[in-house]
């Protein structure tokens, strides 16, 4: 079987971009950093996010063993090397994260795993489509206070919702996972198999490659999304996202963190 494969990796407003992507052999996935809420840097401007999302792909770089266990081996490393950097891993605030969405194309089947908000897209022939994992917004419920305050014209909303957040990253662990370091985040793994039966598309990407909405309870428009790719590609959804990111630069309009967030993407179209 043939395969088109397309990539997109796009930095957004931040200094650092803590989105990561791979491409090795038969294995494909995307990775989402997050840093710590006392903003670490180490001494070469890396924030604990992108350490994480690297520190992740050099363990799926292996290839080897199911993509749970890669995911767990990754787990452990990231807590090894923030225990060696001096983190304290007791405090949430301080930890490192990354997501993830990895696929892994075999002889009968196609292998997936992912964790948090990366997600796997999958569309049929008959341009029906599912999600591979169901996708769990850890976030929402802080979105809609954002969008009480956008209603408002609050200037800069993310000092408002700071303890809001803060909240919720303390919820890690308990109300959703990532690869943090955290013993209980393999409860959070999702991961199976998928045949190859009337599969069209293949689509794997980080949260910022989400299409913006208005209203964060709304569902998201997978139809749209679609619609972009299939005309246009990767790169025809990415600009259409940052087309409308660019009009709504105090994130009033489409309630989310910064105008621009970091964006990783990898598609797999069979031929």
């Amino acid at each position: 079987m043939k395969f088109k494969i397309q990539k997109i990796y796009s930095q957004g407003s931040g200094k650092t971009n803590e989105d990561v992507l791979l491409i090795k052999k038969n294995l494909f996935a995307v990775f989402d950093g997050a840093t710590s809420l006392v903003g670490y840097a180490d001494k070469i401007g890396k924030t604990g996010g992108r350490i994480a999302a690297e520190i992740a792909k050099d363990i799926f770089s292996k290839n080897s063993g199911s993509l749970k266990n890669l995911a767990i081996e990754a787990n452990n490393k990231i807590r090894a090397v923030m225990i060696e950097g001096g983190i304290n891993t007791n405090n949430k605030e301080e930890i490192w994260s990354t997501c993830f969405a990895a696929v892994r194309i075999k002889r009968q089947e196609i292998e997936y795993a992912s964790i948090a908000d990366c997600l796997i897209l999958v569309i049929f022939q008959d341009n029906s489509h599912k999600l591979l994992v169901p996708y769990f917004n850890h976030d929402l419920a802080d979105l809609i206070s954002w969008r009480k305050l956008a209603d408002k014209k609050i200037k800069n909303i993310w000092v408002e919702m700071k303890e809001s957040i803060i909240k919720t990253r303390k919820a890690t662990g308990i109300k959703y996972g990532t690869l943090n370091g955290l013993a209980n985040s393999k409860k959070f793994l999702k991961f199976g198999s998928i045949n190859f039966v009337n599969l069209k598309s293949i689509i794997l990407f980080t949260d910022g490659f989400l299409l913006p909405k208005e209203d964060p309870k709304n569902p998201d428009n997978w139809e749209m999304f679609i619609k972009l790719y299939q005309a246009q590609g990767l790169k025809g959804v990415l600009n259409y996202i940052r087309s409308l990111e660019k009009t709504d630069p105090n994130c009033w309009k489409y309630p989310r963190y910064k105008q621009y967030d970091d964006a990783a993407a990898i598609s797999i179209d069979l031929l």
